[in-house]
Formats: structure tokens, sequence, C-alpha cells
């Protein structure tokens, strides 16, 4: 069968680029494959780099492809092109939702418009696959009937987590974000909340540990959070130490999740949030807020409190922190880390690579079958 795949991009440190790369990787040892995309950093898929949409559809392998599959979470031109497909293509597109107006920047603001209006071509879709039932539920909300299924991302973060963290040795409590440094993701209250819980005891010692893709972040913000720890560490001494690493190789981000006791990510919207999964898998607790995907991404193992409600957050943060430091968590029962990271290994088992594979290559298989 002959595949291509369109997306505005395929590159690092990017939710949708890496679900992309999966897909293709998967689907191109039984079959013709080629991605067409503005940049792609992935040097050993097979991709095509595109100016603009004429460029993408009259390419042979597009006009002679059985299947065509667009990635969706914001516009793009080449997203258009699935007015243009072939008759005999058969159109897939996979949804990841849409961040809505409130949650993004003013200077986004259009894109957000036209990226609702594109969200129309959903029309022409023979099927969409939504990555979480959350996204699921949006695409229903906005009006689309369009046959659908629900297959989740992959995990790709070890599932393995320590024995022990470091903090049972030294006796600090990490703490780690991931995500973009963006109003929505709450890294303003991250810090209020550290600063808070570091007042509220004053025999604790805090690691501060925040990754972010920079190139999705809000520059204006970034010199905001870097004044508020700078303000934080004349405060409070040495009892706190924060670092942004900004875009982090994937080695150092499963690093930092795996010596941290606690993954706080007080998030306004999330269509899935692979984030939570890594934190879960990597034996940290979790501290969000109870919007959109996350409670189903939490697997009942998160502390969801009140989204922007910051007195409750910083409760919640106290709570934990008070956890990771008791006997109990560092004994064996039933309330210990031993007993929490199982549970969490459960959970997270259905996200690993090999689980989303077969079920995403199950889907193409029988989703094809209308080809012939």
């Amino acid at each position: 069968m002959k595949i291509t795949y369109v997306h505005g991009i395929c590159i690092q440190h990017d939710a949708i680029s890496n679900a992309i790369r999966d897909e293709v990787e998967w689907l191109m040892v039984d079959h013709e494959v080629r991605l067409f995309t503005y940049a792609c950093d992935h040097a050993h898929l097979p991709s095509t780099i595109v100016q603009d949409i004429n460029q993408l559809v009259l390419n042979e392998h597009f006009q002679q492809s059985d299947l065509i599959v667009f990635h969706f979470g914001v516009y793009y031109p080449l997203f258009d092109a699935i007015l243009a497909c072939p008759t005999k293509a058969r159109r897939l597109v996979i949804f990841h939702n849409i961040t809505p107006k409130e949650y993004i920047q003013i200077a986004d603001h259009a894109t957000f418009d036209r990226s609702l209006a594109q969200l129309s071509n959903l029309v022409f879709a023979d099927h969409v696959v939504c990555d979480s039932h959350t996204n699921l539920a949006v695409m229903h909300a906005a009006g689309f009937t369009v046959p659908s299924t629900v297959l989740p991302l992959a995990l790709h973060t070890n599932p393995t987590p320590p024995h022990l963290k470091p903090s049972c040795e030294d006796g600090i409590v990490r703490v780690a974000f991931v995500g973009r440094f963006v109003k929505s993701k709450g890294v303003g209250e991250i810090l209020a909340a550290v600063d808070a819980l570091l007042l509220s005891d004053a025999h604790l010692t805090v690691q501060l540990d925040l990754v972010g893709n920079m190139k999705f972040s809000d520059a204006s913000l970034l010199e905001a959070m870097r004044l508020t720890l700078a303000r934080l560490s004349v405060k409070h001494g040495d009892r706190v130490t924060a670092t942004i690493h900004g875009s982090a190789t994937d080695e150092l981000k499963s690093a930092l999740l795996r010596d941290a006791d606690l993954f706080i990510l007080p998030t306004y919207h999330e269509g899935f949030c692979v984030p939570i999964l890594e934190a879960l898998a990597s034996g940290c607790r979790v501290i969000s807020y109870d919007n959109s995907n996350v409670p189903a991404i939490s697997g009942g193992l998160a502390t969801l409190v009140p989204t922007g409600d910051v007195a409750a957050l910083t409760t919640a943060l106290a709570t934990q922190a008070g956890i990771v430091v008791s006997d109990a968590w560092r004994a064996g029962g039933a309330d210990s880390y031993a007993a929490y990271i199982a549970r969490a290994s459960a959970f997270v088992a259905a996200f690993e690579p090999a689980n989303i594979r077969s079920r995403f290559l199950t889907f193409i298989r029988g989703f094809s079958r209308s080809l012939y």
C-alpha cells in the first residue's frame, strides 16, 4: 500500500511530531510511506520538504497514494490538500484538538481563528482518529459526525521507575515540570505555590526543575519566570534551587523525572498530555488541575484541584511534599512508594509503544480493507 503523511512540521520535542514519527516508522515496515512537511528533524524518515500545497498535490507519490493521513491540531496550509486527494485515496485525519482561544497569547488569536475555520476540513475525511475521548467529545460538540476511533499516543519514557528516589538519601524534595512555558500551563502558579510551601515549612529544601520547548514558549513569560526565581533565591537562600532547562534532551528530561518526587502541571487545557504519563512512569506523584483530559490521563493516581485555584494548588503541593518525606512513604505498606509505583506502572503499561503500535496497525489494516 502507498501511504502519504501530511503535516506542517515533524520536529523534536513536539507531541504531534512524535506521533507522526511513530506511525511512519510502524507503517514503513510493510508499506511505501512518505511524509510531506515544511520541516523534518528526523533524517531516517522518508520525507519530502515542500514549500506550498501545489508541491504536495502535484507530487507523484501523493497522486498515487491509496491512503492519505493528515494530522491536525493547529492551522497549516497543507491540511487544505484534503480537498485535492486523488479519487481512489482514502482520507484519514488524526485530530489532536485545538487549544481554546482564552488560553493562548493574543498574538496567536489569528492562528486560532484560522485553525477553527480549517477544522471544517474534517467533513472531507473518511475517518477521524482522536487520541483521547476528550478530543472525540470536542469533535462531536463542534457538530462533526464523521466515523471516528479513539487511539491514544505512545509513551516512550522508560516505564521502569527507580527503586528509590534521591530524596531518600539527602532529604531534598525534587519537583519537576514539563511543558511549554506559557500562561496556560500554570508556570506562574507553580512558582507561587513553591514560595508558599517554603514559607509554611522552614525545614524543607526544594529543588525545582522546569523543562519546556523554547520554540513554543512565551519569551515575556520566561523573563518574568527568571526574575521570580531570582527573588525566590534571595528570599529562601539555599533552601531552594531552581533551573529552567529549556528544550532539554529526552535523556535529561527522563533523568529529571526519575529523580523527581513530585510532578506539578497546573494546566488549563490538555487534549492528551504525555508529560503526565511520563511522570507517572517515572514514579512521581502528580499534581494538576481538574480539566479537559487530565483526569483520564492520570488514571486516578494524581491529586487534582479546581482549575485556577492557586490556594488549593499550594495546599496540594504541601500535602504531597509531606507524603514523600514521610516514614510511611519509605516503608513497604499500602501507602508506600513501592505500592504507588506498582499502581502507576500497571496504568501506564497500556501506553507502551508495543501496545499502541499493535492497536494502530490493527486499525489501519481494518480501515485499508475498504480500499479494495
